[in-house]
């Protein structure tokens, strides 16, 4: 789609080049930004020249940078302990076609921060952290849960851009995942989306929820529950008034199917099965 208010186009070297201005507008891979009417959008900072795309394998864990392209993570030998990665697989074989995953950024899908995205819960459910680079002050680093506050907001001020997530290397060895969502119609808007992580040797169990709620939450167990015990902790955890509520689905139907995924996920992880990833 063409973007008639747009009346310049930059191409940074370097964040310190730019002098952020009201109606500039950071440009990743462009899948979004293109897609639909950007009236408050004059200005358009391409962010490829930056050099932000890698991936880095450290003794802390992985880096992610913020330009890596989506189907990059499919094609990237992991070291082989790592098996919670095949989470981030997964997180790119349900978002979209590979015509799109093959232009889409991970850092863009993030901080679009729909509540159908599929990085959020992944690397809600790995306890990633964000690091974030300013064009006044030093970088900091967040919690991938406490990044997004509702439906396309987050805690990014202007001026400010993800620069890379990083993933600790012990939230990725030893763990077995399982990622499952559910949508109105099989390839359509995810209603309700849950990334498992479940580590056998210390029983430990991570739920990252997104699609129904109106931020991605993170759900943990010191050992796996039953049937009874995750209903009780999904509703103590998160209060009715956080699930999304629209004509897609209501909020009670959300839940109910939040319930389902964490249900199904758990059932993957504690048997074995490999049963369907989308419903």
């Amino acid at each position: 789609m063409d973007l008639y208010t747009v009346e310049a186009y930059l191409k940074p070297q370097s964040l310190q080049e730019i002098n952020w201005q009201p109606g500039y507008a950071l440009l990743a891979g462009g899948t979004w930004i293109f897609n639909e009417p950007q009236p408050h959008i004059n200005t358009l900072v391409d962010m490829q020249q930056l050099g932000w795309a890698e991936l880095e394998i450290a003794k802390r864990g992985l880096g992610i940078g913020a330009m890596c392209l989506q189907n990059t993570l499919l094609d990237f030998s992991f070291p082989q302990d790592w098996t919670a990665a095949e989470l981030l697989k997964d997180a790119v074989r349900e978002l979209a076609s590979f015509k799109l995953s093959n232009e889409a950024t991970v850092g863009g899908n993030i901080c679009l921060a729909l509540s159908a995205s599929t990085f959020a819960p992944v690397t809600v459910a790995l306890n990633a952290s964000y690091e974030i680079w300013s064009l006044q002050g030093e970088p900091r680093i967040v919690k991938a849960l406490d990044f997004q506050q509702a439906p396309q907001r987050t805690i990014l001020q202007p001026g400010e851009v993800l620069r890379k997530i990083w993933i600790p290397a012990e939230n990725l060895t030893g763990w077995q995942t399982s990622f499952k969502r559910m949508a109105v119609s099989t390839a359509g808007y995810a209603i309700a989306t849950v990334a498992s992580a479940y580590n056998e040797a210390t029983q430990q169990l991570r739920f990252g929820i997104a699609g129904s709620v109106m931020a991605p939450c993170l759900i943990e167990f010191a050992s796996p529950p039953n049937e009874t015990e995750l209903a009780i902790a999904l509703d103590a955890q998160i209060p009715s008034q956080h699930y999304l509520n629209n004509d897609r689905a209501s909020a009670d139907y959300r839940r109910h199917i939040t319930q389902f995924l964490m249900q199904r996920t758990l059932t993957d992880l504690t048997t074995g099965a490999q049963t369907s990833r989308r419903f």
